[in-house]
C-alpha cells in the first residue's frame, strides 16, 4: 500500500483535519468521508469543484493541453457519470 504525502502546510496547523480519502481497490472505488463536515450540500459541490481544479492542474501538464481543456474533460467525465451511474450503486453508511 501506498499513501500519498501530507502536505507541508497541514503539518503546520493544530487545526487541520482529513476530508476524505480515496482508495482503488478490487477494480472499485472506497471512499471515507469525514461525517462530521460543517456545511451542506452545496458546500460539498465546492469541495468537489476544488479537487476538479486540482485535478485539471495535473492533467493539463501530465497532458500538455490547456487547463480549461482538462477541467472541460472532467466535467464531461462528471457529468457522464452522474447520469449514467444509478444511485442504488452507493453503499456505506455514516459512521458517528
Amino acid at each position: 500500500m501506498s499513501e500519498l504525502m501530507i502536505p507541508p502546510a497541514v503539518k503546520d496547523d493544530p487545526e487541520a483535519f482529513e476530508i476524505l480519502r480515496l482508495w482503488a481497490a478490487n477494480g472499485e472505488q472506497h471512499i471515507t468521508i469525514h461525517s462530521g463536515l460543517n456545511g451542506n450540500a452545496y458546500d460539498f459541490g465546492y469541495l468537489l469543484a476544488q479537487l476538479a481544479h486540482h485535478g485539471a492542474n495535473l492533467y493539463a501538464e501530465r497532458f500538455n493541453i490547456t487547463f480549461q481543456e482538462s477541467l472541460k474533460q472532467i466535467i464531461v467525465g462528471f457529468t457522464d457519470e452522474i447520469e449514467e451511474s444509478p444511485e442504488d450503486n452507493i453503499s456505506g453508511e455514516i459512521m458517528k
